[in-house]
């Protein structure tokens, strides 16, 4: 139907000539309409149809025009202007067979007013065609375009730069909506690796890369590696076809030094680097590039757990210290104190109570003597108490030279809490206890 209304829009505008050239039109407008038929001939339809619209500015009735405006209409796929077009050529005066083939072509463009084709596109925008690329663009859908359409059978054509060409065929039915949805697909990209030096190992996703390899849409895990050099990960993004340029350049590996330098009190404590024992050699234990978790532990002792990290500079160096568990010399004397403070006090309670006085001679000398005693064991308990002190391990400025490993001079300790007992002799008679850090 479609070829049957260019080829009668053509014959009408032949009709037309013949018709109007009786009538005489303006010189202009035949010039116009001579430019815009050669111009409809090879295929410009839009600059045609911009010169029949300025000819209608000066001759809105002239048949030629018209019926030239309605062909080229119909070769653009404007079907409702093209059915305006030909009912302004009817009402200019069209008469006999000219009429009769235009009013053919009226009654058929009528279906357009309830026929439709409704197109919907996934991951737009995309240029349609129908039938052919020649015909020109039908619309530019970004998610869905709908336009009038004559019934019949279609070839739809959708194209997005960076994506697969796609197409498809529809029948539309009179005076329904006729609807399609179209996918596109992304084309794959392609993957170009360099790397310096040469002779790295190179995997796409896990794959072995073969220069140059072809990738899907997507993000993709690119790795090199070369032997005695640091390996490198990189994610690359394919999008739309474009090629991936990836450079990568290699540095080149730096061993750490497998040896670190330990100092251990209690010397024979036992080390666990990652849950296996190691020994301690020269000063010395092995631990290998990475990062580490060492436990140390010695009966009598609290155990420690110290995190080694990966990233270590060549004087790096451990110093441990574990702090006892044992009942010390000092926290014995602490509990003998204790105890003699307790008899004390309690001697000096039993003569108050005898004498049904709180405070009398006695029992103020046994009260005095419990304070002093519990002075005493409170001080010597404190004073153990205080842990010795250890750094955590770091790692000290690099000397100029290191003929060989130092041993850290040991940490100063803290000062004990100092006990200072005064004896009181007044209204209250006792001693006066004062602990200071």
């Amino acid at each position: 139907m479609r070829t049957w209304l260019v080829c009668m829009g053509v014959a009408c505008v032949g009709v037309a000539c013949a018709g109007v050239a009786v009538a005489g039109p303006r010189v202009d407008v035949e010039q116009q309409y001579q430019q815009a038929a050669r111009l409809d001939d090879s295929g410009e339809h839009e600059a045609a149809l911009e010169l029949i619209e300025q000819g209608l500015a000066s001759a809105p009735k002239d048949l030629k025009l018209l019926g030239l405006k309605g062909a080229v209409l119909i070769k653009l796929r404007n079907y409702v202007e093209a059915l305006a077009a030909h009912q302004a050529y009817l009402a200019a005066g069209a008469t006999g067979a000219n009429r009769r083939e235009a009013q053919r072509i009226v009654d058929s463009l009528l279906a357009v007013r309830s026929t439709f084709l409704e197109i919907t596109l996934a991951n737009g925008p995309a240029d349609i065609y129908l039938d052919s690329k020649t015909q020109g663009v039908l619309c530019r859908a970004e998610k869905s375009c709908q336009m009038p359409m004559l019934p019949g059978e279609y070839k739809v054509i959708a194209e997005r730069p960076g994506f697969e060409r796609w197409t498809g065929h529809v029948t539309v039915e009179k005076d329904t909506t006729a609807k399609i949805a179209i996918v596109l697909v992304e084309r794959p990209s392609q993957l170009t690796v360099r790397v310096v030096p040469p002779g790295a190992r190179v995997t796409v996703d896990d794959a072995v890369y073969t220069a140059p390899a072809s990738v899907a849409p997507g993000t993709h895990q690119v790795a090199v590696t070369l032997a005695g050099h640091t390996a490198v990960r990189r994610e690359v993004i394919a999008h739309e076809g474009k090629p991936i340029e990836l450079a990568v350049a290699l540095a080149p590996f730096v061993a750490l030094a497998p040896f670190v330098p330990i100092r251990v009190d209690p010397p024979g404590a036992e080390l666990l680097l990652d849950g296996k024992p190691v020994k301690v050699g020269r000063g010395r234990i092995e631990i290998p590039a990475g990062a580490h978790v060492l436990l140390v532990s010695a009966k009598g002792y609290h155990s420690d757990r110290i995190e080694i990290p990966a990233a270590r500079g060549a004087d790096y160096q451990l110093a441990i210290d574990l702090r006892s568990s044992r009942l010390t010399t000092r926290r014995k004397l602490a509990l003998v104190s204790g105890g003699v403070a307790l008899a004390s006090v309690s001697a000096g309670a039993m003569l108050s109570l005898e004498k049904r006085q709180f405070l009398t001679g006695p029992s103020q000398v046994g009260y005095g003597i419990g304070g002093w005693a519990a002075a005493v064991a409170i001080g010597l308990w404190l004073e153990e108490d205080v842990p010795r002190t250890r750094p955590a391990p770091r790692t000290r400025p690099a000397p100029r030279t290191r003929p060989a490993p130092r041993t850290r001079p040991a940490p100063r300790a803290q000062p004990a809490p100092r006990v200072t007992v005064t004896p009181r002799v007044d209204s209250v008679t006792g001693l006066g206890l004062a602990v200071t850090f």
